[in-house]
């Protein structure tokens, strides 16, 4: 006979176990939440870098492009007309010219209804273009604009946003639209003396007319030739032609006043590109993006100017026009380097970016306050908006 009391049997009930999932259900919603919130602000943080970092490689290839800038320097050239003014000969006389294009509209040999030097920017951004150093290949053109482009060539991706472009033609002696030569032969031409410093004797023959229109006292924008209008298809016989415009790379084509005919012209080989001759010389290739998510790109270009009583005044565009008698207003005068660029560069995040389905959409009115103009989307922006700033010093010349 078994005696004693029966041992009690332990376990879980089935109401135990639900509040246990429940609890657990709990914990795990509010770590992943956590995690969510923790990833979400890590993204948000590798953007932000990401964002800085494309700014700062855009500031560095502008900066490295104005350290060799190459504007005017010292010739000996026949004297400015006797209308010039002493502060007009203290800035022209006995120099060459290559123009310094800051959001130019006006000059001639362009050829179209938009005078600009970059017909494809979006209105609303800043451009920039001039020569500079190309090494053993002579000055090359270097040139900066916003255009509206697709972010990937494959097909059915029709997401698009205003880039940051830098346009480039190597320094050469080549005839083509590839190659600075020509460009820049066709506005020293026009604009200094096809005569100038061709040696001991060789003078204008008396009577000829100068055909430079600073050497006929012509300093006015409107007087002068833009770099990317024209080039010289023949130096001997010096024939000029209209020069191709750049283009981006996989832009939106119905945004573009010129569209470019092939997305791939034939590149080539090397002893292709090192024959004058070749049909590659007339081949611009697709300008390649330092910037994505652009809402604004802004330059402004400064001059030291001594006074005659010795003081240095710091002018801007329509400062500067005042102070040589010119009619520019706020365009900036193209025979004149800057002593510095101030450049400011506004992006957004991706987030705000996919917003935008619009080239309308990417241009922002920064001259509205954020409670004039309240709409989600600008609130959005204001959001999302990152601006960097960068002072960009010109090499230091002698006027």
């Amino acid at each position: 006979m078994r005696t004693g009391k029966a041992r009690k049997m332990s376990g879980t009930t089935l109401v135990e176990l639900l509040a246990s999932m429940g609890i657990l259900s709990i914990l795990l919603l509010v770590l992943g939440a956590t995690l969510d919130l923790a990833l979400a602000r890590f993204r948000g943080g590798a953007e932000k870098v990401d964002r800085a970092g494309e700014a700062r490689v855009a500031a560095q290839w502008l900066e490295r492009d104005l350290s060799s800038a190459v504007t005017s320097r010292s010739a000996r050239l026949p004297r400015l007309p006797a209308g010039t003014t002493p502060v007009q000969r203290a800035f022209f006389e006995g120099r060459l010219f290559l123009p310094f294009e800051v959001n130019r509209t006006r000059g001639t040999g362009f050829g179209t209804a938009e005078g600009r030097s970059f017909q494809n920017a979006a209105p609303g951004f800043d451009s920039l273009v001039f020569a500079t150093g190309g090494g053993d290949g002579g000055p090359a053109i270097v040139g900066y604009y916003v255009a509206y482009a697709r972010h990937s060539p494959l097909g059915g991706d029709d997401a698009a946003g205003m880039k940051l472009f830098r346009h480039y033609r190597p320094g050469a002696s080549h005839r083509g639209d590839g190659s600075a030569g020509g460009l820049l032969a066709f506005c020293s031409q026009q604009i200094n003396d096809g005569w100038d410093e061709t040696g001991p004797g060789a003078v204008r023959p008396v009577g000829a007319e100068n055909p430079a229109a600073v050497r006929r006292g012509r300093l006015e924008n409107a007087d002068l030739p833009f770099v990317l209008a024209r080039r010289f298809e023949d130096f001997a016989a010096m024939t000029p032609v209209a020069a191709t415009q750049p283009w981006p790379t996989n832009p939106v084509r119905d945004w573009l006043k010129a569209p470019p005919p092939d997305y791939q012209p034939d590149r080539g080989g090397a002893e292709q590109w090192a024959d004058p001759a070749s049909p590659l010389h007339d081949s611009v290739f697709p300008d390649e993006s330092v910037c994505d998510h652009v809402v604004r790109f802004q330059l402004e270009p400064r001059c030291r100017v001594e006074r005659e009583d010795g003081t240095t005044e710091l002018m801007d565009a329509p400062a500067l026009n005042r102070h040589l008698g010119l009619s520019g207003g706020d365009e900036w005068p193209v025979l004149v380097a800057p002593d510095f660029i101030e450049m400011t560069l506004t992006t957004i995040g991706e987030k705000a970016a996919l917003t935008l389905t619009e080239p309308g959409d990417w241009i922002v009115d920064f001259s509205a306050t954020a409670s004039s103009d309240s709409s989600p989307r600008r609130r959005l922006l204001e959001r999302e908006m990152r601006t960097y700033r960068r002072h960009i010093p010109l090499p230091r010349r002698t006027r």
